[in-house]
This record gives C-alpha cells, structure tokens and sequence, in this order.
C-alpha cells in the first residue's frame, strides 16, 4: 500500500464513522417514536370506561384499540349491535348498564323530567367525552413517555415519547371524528337475541298498533271472559261452584306488561283461590326486570312460583321478599289444602337462559320422582317448569303443571293429568304461530276439596293481535275411580269471543 492510499484512508475512515452514527443516531430515533406510538395506541386498553347517566339510562362508554373502525353498542344480556362507522382504528363501545324502572314508568307523564333528560342528552354525553378524552390523552402520555425513557434514560426522550403518545391518540381520535358515519347503522350487525331484531323490526305499524290497542284493551276482554265463563257454567256437568277450589295456572310471563294486567284482572274477578307460576317471570333475569313482578303482585291470593331457565337467583331473592309469594325450591307446601310441590328449572340458578340438556334434564326427573315418592302426604299438585322434568311422574301424582315449550296442552298419562300453560305472556317471537299470531294463554282447574280430585280444567287463550280468545272447558269423569280410571273430554265447544 502506498502512502498515498495510507493518507486516502486515513481521511475517509472518520467520515464513515460519522455516517455510520447519524445512521444508528435516526434508526433509534425512529425506534423510539415508533414504540412509544404503538405503547400509546395500546395503551388504550388500560382507560377505564366512561359512566353517563340520560334520565332513566346509565351507560358506560370506551375506546379501545381495532383493526377495523366500528361502533359496537352492548345490551347485556341480548347480545350487540355493531356498525362499520369509522376509518379509525378503533373501537368505539356504548354498554347499557342500568335502567331506572321507576324513572321508565314516568316516561309517559306529561311534564316528564325523564323525557326532557332523554331529549336532551347531548350535554352529559359531551360532557362525560370530553373526560374520556382528557384520560385517554393522559393515560397515553404517560405510557409514551415511560416508554422513550426505558429505552434511552434521558428525561428529553421522555417528553419526545408523551408528546408522541399524545399525537398519536389525537390522530386515531381525531381521525375518528372526521369520519363518523351515523347512517352506518342502517346495516347493523346483531349477535346473540338480538340476531332477531330484524324481523321485529319488520313488523309493520299497524301490527304494532294491535298490540298496544290489546293492552288497552285487557279489561274488556276480561270481562267478555268472564261472561264466556258464566256460559259454560250454565252447561251440563259444570263444576259445582260450592267445595271447589279454582286454581290459576300461568308460566311464561316473560316480562309482559299486558299479562301482568290480564293476571291481575283474572284472580279479582274470577274467584279464583291460589295462582300457580311456572317459571320464565322474566325474559333474561337481570336487574333491569327485577322490578316487573311488582306491577302485578303482591295479589289477595295466595301465588305459588318456581322459577325458569329464563329466570335468575336475582329474581327468585326478589319473589322470596313480596308478601304472599310462596316460592318453593324442590319443597313441598299446603296451600288451601292441596299439597303443592314446585321444582324450579336449574337454569334458574344462573344467568345463562340455555335450557339443560336431555341427559341433565332426565337426572333432574329422576331426582323429581324420588322426592315425590317419599312425600307424605303425597302431593295433589306438582309444578315444573320444562316438562322434561316431569318425565317420571307419570301415575306418581294426579296433576302436573308446567310451562317452557309455549305451547298450551292437557294430556293424561297413566292416570296422571298433565297441564302446560303456554306462554301467558304469548309476548316475545317463540310464541308466534303459522299465521303471524301470538297467543296468551292460562288455565283454570276446579278442584274437588273431599275428596281430592281434579273436576275440570279451563283453557284460556287470547290471540294479541286480532284481539279475540277462545275458552275450552275439559271436564273429567264424576265417578270416584281412581284418577287413572278417568278420560278426558270435551265438555263444550269453543266460544269465542
């Protein structure tokens, strides 16, 4: 090598040097602002949600981190609602967290202050997202800035970091913002019951308009009842009126304002002794419905309840508190003399509506059976909300009560009468028959006091929409045979009102 090329050397190699660290200097430059941005971005899984409260409605709200920009609205426990809203990638999530029933009855008052609060529900709305937003710029600054200071330990590096973090969030926000689309709703996307919401929707008004006009309209078909009743007593082997007990059956309430009237309506006005509830009070037994069961109850009867997969622990504590409810738990009770056992769904216990199994359901007939075989005395009555649960009860007791499948029915099985109710509540979309009808339905069974013995069973079902209903009077044989010994048949035609 020559001197030349020595000298040559000598001078480029501190210029390579000086490249080669403004190179490393910007690639840990960029390192830097790149992790404390995705840091911040992340970052916004640690925010907690934000509590708003519009009248009768509170409701938390969040941001979270997303691939995709969407809206996604929670209604605990129906299920979502979502919509591609947004360019951002974020997530913007609304979840329904409470509902004043108190506030929801003032609703249709005149000078309703919880209307004027709905209608004007942009101030604590905006209100409650400006403080969504000063957290979520907070909680990024901070975690841009510890990032950039783990990397370098330089207190310039932690202020480049929370001033990244704070760009970046005011960037995914403010992006967000910019393109919000409302409309984007107008093609939701449902999960869970709320995957029936399009067909709700799609009923027209003047359907809608029925079933309000029907609500309206309880008394008076009460009292057509009542008349229809009256008739069928006047016919040939009508139960005696004197040493009957009339019991009321219903099931499957479902939360349905127009029921808890009609049921009302019916024990004041029919004499009727004690009601037995199968089950399925509420539609998903959660704290917004724990307050329906007060619109009707406590009755001047005797009300005898277990509950349905569809039911909760909430609202058998919430039973178990109103005077004059006897809810039994695999128990046995005297109620006007009839012996009366109730077995509540193990749904009940939880909050998950799914019914149990066949394999779960015939462990819980077999548990049914036993009990009832060592009852003593043996029970008149056995209340059961799925009537898988009663599989075994066949020739062990004289009646079976239950609800769950929403279709009304009396069988006899070796001696054995078994009464499903329906759906007294005939409210949600498992009731809806071929025709596009729901049904309410109920029994009434007259009951001989000496000796014991069912004497007939009338079937009540009120069609909703058209606002008719029909009475079927089944009549059992007047010997004094054993229950087994007994056909069913019919007493009358239907008279419809």
């Amino acid at each position: 090598m020559t001197p030349e090329t020595i000298k040559d050397c000598a001078v480029r190699s501190p210029a390579r040097r000086i490249a080669g660290s403004w190179f490393i200097h910007l690639f840990f430059t960029f390192f830097t602002i790149a992790a404390a941005a995705i840091a911040a971005y992340y970052s916004l899984i640690l925010v907690s949600p934000t509590d708003v409260t519009v009248g009768p409605v509170r409701a938390e709200f969040s941001l979270k981190p997303g691939l995709h920009g969407k809206t996604v609205v929670d209604l605990p426990p129906a299920g979502t609602i979502e919509a591609d809203t947004h360019s951002s990638p974020a997530i913007v999530n609304f979840s329904l967290k409470e509902i004043s029933v108190n506030e929801v009855d003032d609703l249709v008052g005149v000078d309703s202050q919880a209307r004027a609060q709905l209608e004007n529900w942009r101030e604590p709305v905006g209100r409650e997202a400006g403080t969504l937003i000063v957290k979520v710029a907070l909680v990024a600054m901070l975690t841009g800035g510890a990032v950039a200071w783990l990397l370098h330990r330089r207190w310039r590096w932690a202020l480049a970091g929370m001033a990244t973090g704070l760009a970046t969030v005011l960037a995914v926000g403010g992006l967000a913002y910019g393109t919000y689309n409302m409309n984007a709703f107008s093609e939701p996307r449902y999960s869970g019951s709320l995957t029936y919401a399009p067909e709700v929707l799609a009923f027209s008004q003047e359907t809608l308009a029925n079933l309000n006009t029907y609500e309206d309209r309880v008394p008076e078909i009460a009292d057509s009842l009542y008349r229809t009743i009256s008739e069928l007593h006047q016919l040939p082997q009508a139960p005696p009126e004197e040493d009957t007990i009339r019991a009321l059956h219903i099931s499957d309430m479902h939360s349905s304002s127009d029921a808890a009237k009609l049921v009302k309506t019916v024990v004041d006005r029919y004499n009727i002794d004690f009601v037995i509830d199968t089950g399925d009070l509420t539609e998903f037994g959660t704290s917004f419905e724990i307050k329906y069961p007060s619109t009707y109850l406590p009755l001047p009867k005797p009300y005898v309840w277990i509950g349905g997969n569809h039911d909760s622990p909430l609202v058998t504590r919430t039973m178990q508190s109103i005077p004059g409810v006897t809810v039994l738990d695999s128990q046995f009770e005297q109620i006007d003399g009839i012996t009366v056992g109730g077995f509540p769904d193990p749904g009940s216990r939880s909050l998950n509506p799914q019914p149990a199994s066949d394999a779960g359901m015939a462990s819980e007939a077999a548990r049914i059976a036993g009990l009832v075989d060592v009852q003593r005395p043996r029970p008149f009555i056995v209340a059961v909300h799925d009537p898988r649960a009663a599989a075994l009860l066949n020739g062990r007791v004289p009646v079976v009560v239950d609800g769950h499948t929403h279709r009304q029915g009396i069988t006899v099985e070796n001696g054995t009468v078994f009464l499903n109710a329906g759906s007294t509540g005939g409210g949600n979309l498992r009731s809806f028959n071929h025709d596009g009808e729901t049904l309410s339905s109920l029994h009434v069974l007259y009951i001989r006091k000496e000796p014991q013995k069912l004497v007939a069973v009338d079937t009540v079902i009120i069609y909703r929409f058209s606002q008719e209903f029909s009475v079927t009077r089944r009549v059992f044989a007047a010997d004094e045979g054993l229950i087994r010994d007994l056909e069913l048949r019919e007493a009358a035609a239907v008279l419809s009102g």
